[in-house]
């Protein structure tokens, strides 16, 4: 069954954060295998430079297809360009998030199931969450 899986690098995240593009970066992909090897195959490749790769999240992929996935994602969160960065080799599937966005999201998301609507601290795999139900088209987003 395929699925749709969020990837995050602690290195990654901290180099974001000294650049300046923010340190909310997460590689959204889709695979048909087990997302923990896919995750595995992440850093054995070295993707984006990076060998410290951690699974945030996944759901089964539902509706969505393979070659409609890069489209979706495209339209739906802002990617990083690797033209303008080459530390992440060619990567064109980093996600970066607008903390704020992700915050707001969770917290009209609480306030219609009619739980408290503090502003949580969000943790890799809200954002994980935030990511997935965009592009499955399940979220408020």
């Amino acid at each position: 069954m395929s699925s749709v899986y969020i990837a995050f690098s602690p290195a990654m995240q901290e180099w974001g954060s000294d650049v300046g593009i923010g340190k909310h970066l997460y590689k959204a992909a889709f695979t048909a295998d087990d997302p923990k090897d896919a995750v595995q195959e992440l850093n054995d490749a070295g993707y984006a430079g990076q060998k410290d790769w951690e699974l945030a999240g996944a759901k089964p992929a539902g509706d969505l297809d393979e070659a409609a996935f890069p489209a979706r994602l495209k339209e739906r969160q802002k990617l990083i360009d690797p033209l303008y960065y080459p530390k992440i080799k060619g990567a064109k599937d980093i996600a970066k998030l607008d903390q704020r966005k992700v915050e707001a999201n969770f917290v009209i998301k609480r306030t219609m199931e009619g739980r408290e609507s503090k502003v949580p601290k969000l943790k890799p795999a809200d954002m994980a969450d935030f990511i997935i139900e965009s592009l499955l088209g399940t979220g408020l987003v």
